[in-house]
């Protein structure tokens, strides 16, 4: 018997990340399949409507009192999880979430599975640190008090400051990722150099952007394109700084694409000769941008992360540079373009290892009346 599942999130689509991509393609999928799901999340911009169904799952989304860089203010989204937890089988949590301490108190444990994505890691800062400190504690109430965590990869999950204390509860689940139709790769006289994703501090594109400025210096013809969302991003954009970088140092041939419509990331892709994800700390906890890529043939340049660095590990479809280190990612960068067949795999290698459906195939057992399968 198939059971319901509450997906409840500080944000939703439209809002893009990797934590709503992630939960908007699980639920969608379970919707899809039969599922009666629901979402909750806040009403985190006042034009989005309170009630509404997207691609066939509900959500609602409740008045936001308050905003703290990234967190939100609202008792009603307090209330209305609570309330409407008690009519559905389980209850799935998107972490970091400010609530969940509190949430996890009025929650049933068997029906309490929460998704950990990352740690919270914000700038230096009394106000910050407090802010990390009081997440850090609400999160491991939640845990503790959980049957099951989800998490993208075990490798991120067991060196977490806050999860790793739960490994035993902990199912690997891999990352959803949304259907790309890719082109064919025309191959051109320059290289095009590629990043996708929010345009914020932990992405690391400061150390893509000077890791280009070295190629350049070694006279590689190449383009930097790097497309994302810098206007509507919570807690700010770092847009502002890279582009006086740029301009101080005169760096040519970078290209800033804002915010990629989804029907247009195929050609994207397609267009790159190498993908780089430059992340920079524990707020990158895996990169679904990274399989999407390869999906589309495309081969990655990622760093040295928890969980960021399994995705080509996994595949054997990249690099794996060292966190922040400039040089070793023009490096990386330039092997992967002057080597770039040798690191293409097919598409049906990737698909899997990483897939929607792979994830819903490992949260079979926990959405289902079936016998448990081991945790990672």
């Amino acid at each position: 018997m198939k059971k319901r599942i509450l997906f409840v999130s500080n944000y939703y689509a439209p809002y893009t990340s990797g934590v709503t991509e992630v939960e908007r393609l699980v639920a969608e999928k379970l919707a899809s399949d039969g599922y009666e799901v629901k979402v909750i999340t806040s009403k985190h911009d006042k034009a989005l409507p309170t009630v509404e169904s997207i691609n066939g799952v509900p959500v609602e989304r409740c008045r936001v009192l308050l905003k703290i860089s990234k967190g939100i203010i609202s008792p009603s989204f307090i209330i209305r999880t609570i309330r409407q937890a008690k009519y559905y089988d389980i209850v799935n949590l998107q972490l970091p979430m400010l609530e969940s301490g509190l949430l996890s108190l009025f929650i049933k444990k068997k029906k309490l599975m929460p998704m950990y994505h990352c740690d919270i890691n914000l700038p230096k800062g009394l106000l910050n640190s407090m802010i990390t400190k009081i997440m850090d504690c609400s999160h491991k109430i939640c845990l503790k008090r959980c049957s099951k965590v989800w998490v993208t990869s075990a490798d991120y999950a067991i060196h977490s400051r806050v999860a790793y204390k739960y490994s035993n509860k902990f199912v690997e689940v891999g990352g959803p990722i949304k259907k790309i139709s890719a082109s064919a790769h025309i191959s051109e006289q320059n290289y095009k150099i590629g990043f996708c994703g929010r345009i914020v501090e932990e992405k690391g594109i400061d150390i893509l952007i000077k890791a280009f400025e070295i190629l350049q210096a070694r006279n590689v013809d190449a383009e930097l394109l790097i497309g994302g969302d810098y206007k509507n991003v919570a807690g700010g954009s770092v847009y502002p700084a890279l582009i006086e970088y740029i301009n101080e140092h005169q760096i040519k041939n970078i290209k800033f694409l804002g915010k990629v419509p989804e029907e247009k990331l195929g050609e994207f892709y397609s267009s790159l000769d190498v993908f780089v994800l430059p992340s920079i700390n524990s707020l990158e906890a895996f990169g679904l941008v990274q399989v999407e890529a390869m999906m589309c043939g495309v081969p990655v340049v990622s760093t040295d992360l928890y969980g960021v660095r399994t995705i080509v590990q996994k595949t054997g479809m990249g690099l794996v540079s060292q966190k922040g280190n400039v040089e070793n990612l023009a490096d990386c960068i330039f092997e992967v373009l002057t080597n770039r067949k040798k690191y293409i795999k097919d598409k049906s290698i990737i698909e899997t290892i990483f897939s929607t459906e792979a994830f819903v195939k490992n949260i079979g057992c926990y959405i289902n009346d079936e016998e448990e399968k081991k945790v990672v």
